[in-house]
């Protein structure tokens, strides 16, 4: 027997409960055993969801978030749980005598249903987009190599060992690349790094084809959180591809055309985007070291991306006279960013970051890499939860990566290490190239270069003004 009490009182009230807390409806009317099965069932779940939440923490839930098997299985779940729901609440509408086509119990069930179906969809569609953002599967590979493109001289190798970062990364085995002086160089045994390039494209309204005039490098060790970010100029000039193949150009041959010669030679790299794989060449074989994923944002993207994550307090150096463009038409009008701290919405962030008025594209790329730094250290996940949708679609419109989804969660809890005053910025100015090719343009000095890059990767709270090593927080202008 279910109990000695006879069904009794509102069918509505028995419905409710149980929509509210499956089983508390049938104790209500008598049905005490399935009812404490249910209410049992609830508490536990419940209980369990909470205390892995808190233990994982805003962080731990956003990583979870980002993890498309995280959602799928989130999904399944929620559907499980309507269904009980749904259940609970006709079995109890029906135990104290309600009848099947009652108003009361469809209105239940499509308040019961309806959070569920929201959860359910918004679930998959956050799956679809990070799936659209970072791509899974083994990446297309080039037929290829340059040489088949360009007759090129055979140089000397250079090998360059390295330990991936740990056991989240798919091993990767060393590379190699070509250069003129024959050298090898291995980092730190047990050193796990996270190696990624970040490009910003220059493209829209009046310009032809994506130019990516900002090329940095960002290293960081995935233990402590210290990183590096290497700062590429992109007027540099003759460079060469890993295999020594001097790179032809589309104009100058600057290192911001790289880019689109790559997607105009796709048979020669692999990829999801052959353009962002023949920067990664030229960037891994100028630095000395691997890299690992490419992160390519269209200028006009990157503010959307500021404003959607509210923001960006920057401590201006000094004041900055930058031109604020129309998103829709390319027209722009000047403005002046006062020194001190500010908090730059998308289009300031982006005037900030690409003006060159009164100043060099070394100090805009200084700015860059401020900006860069801020916005990492700023990265709040607590604040960022409710805006995890709209920030997936702004990403999903304006940025172009390699990164597979199964890496987003460690790459999220790496945030918290990171701290302006535990990052180094590399700006390869002047100091870094070997004589004029063409006007102000000169070529990279690679041995220098490398040189630089080892000692901010080995010795990452070294502070070299001779060879250019700063720390972040010094690098806003």
């Amino acid at each position: 027997m279910e109990g000695t009490t006879r069904p009794s009182g509102s069918p509505f009230l028995a419905a409710t409960a149980s929509a509210a807390v499956p089983g508390w409806g049938q104790i209500r009317v008598g049905k005490r055993r399935i009812g404490w099965a249910l209410l049992s069932g609830t508490l536990v779940a419940t209980a369990t969801f909470v205390t892995v939440g808190l233990a994982e923490g805003t962080l731990g839930i956003v990583s979870w978030l980002l993890d498309p098997d995280f959602l799928l299985a989130l999904v399944i779940l929620n559907l499980v749980v309507a269904l009980v729901r749904v259940w609970a609440t006709t079995d109890a509408w029906r135990a104290a005598g309600g009848r099947w086509a009652g108003v009361g119990l469809l209105v239940l069930l499509t308040f019961v249903g309806l959070p569920h179906a929201a959860l359910g969809y918004y679930g998959l569609k956050s799956r679809s987009t990070i799936n659209a953002i970072f791509p899974s599967g083994p990446q297309p590979t080039p037929p290829v190599t340059m040489a088949t493109i360009s007759s090129t001289t055979t140089l000397p190798t250079t090998t360059t060992t390295y330990v991936e970062w740990g056991s989240m990364l798919p091993p990767v085995t060393a590379s190699t690349t070509t250069t003129a002086p024959t050298t090898t160089t291995t980092l730190p045994l047990g050193m796990t790094r996270i190696t990624l390039l970040l490009l910003g494209g220059d493209a829209g309204p009046g310009r032809s084809g994506l130019r990516t005039d900002t090329i940095i490098v960002a290293s960081v060790d995935t233990i402590t959180g210290e990183a590096v970010l290497f700062g590429l100029p992109r007027d540099m000039m003759g460079f060469t591809f890993s295999d020594g193949t001097p790179f032809p150009g589309l104009g100058k041959g600057l290192l911001n055309e790289v880019y689109q010669w790559g997607n105009r030679h796709p048979e020669a790299f692999g990829g999801i985007d052959p353009g962002a794989s023949a920067v990664k060449d030229v960037a891994a074989h100028l630095l000395g070291i691997p890299i690992d994923y490419f992160v390519l944002v269209d200028m006009t993207g990157f503010a959307e991306i500021v404003d959607v994550m509210g923001g960006v307090t920057v401590s201006v150096g000094k004041d900055v006279i930058a031109p604020i463009y129309n998103r829709e038409n390319g027209t722009h009008v000047m403005t002046t960013i006062p020194a001190g701290s500010q908090l730059l919405d998308g289009d300031l962030a982006l005037a900030y970051a690409r003006s060159r008025t009164g100043s060099n594209d070394y100090s805009r790329m200084a700015r860059q890499r401020c900006v860069l730094t801020a916005l990492a250290e700023q990265i709040d996940p607590l604040s960022l939860l409710p805006r995890l949708g709209d920030l997936l679609d702004t990403v999903r419109e304006n940025l172009t990566t390699d990164i597979p989804p199964e890496q987003i969660p460690p790459l999220v809890n790496l945030a918290p290490l990171l701290s302006s005053e535990r990052v180094l910025v590399v700006g390869f100015d002047r100091r870094y190239r070997l004589g004029t090719v063409a006007e102000d343009s000169l070529r990279p000095d690679v041995d220098r270069i490398r040189a630089a890059v080892q000692q901010a990767i080995t010795d990452p709270t070294s502070i070299d003004p001779e060879l250019g090593l700063t720390a972040a927080a010094e690098a806003c202008q």
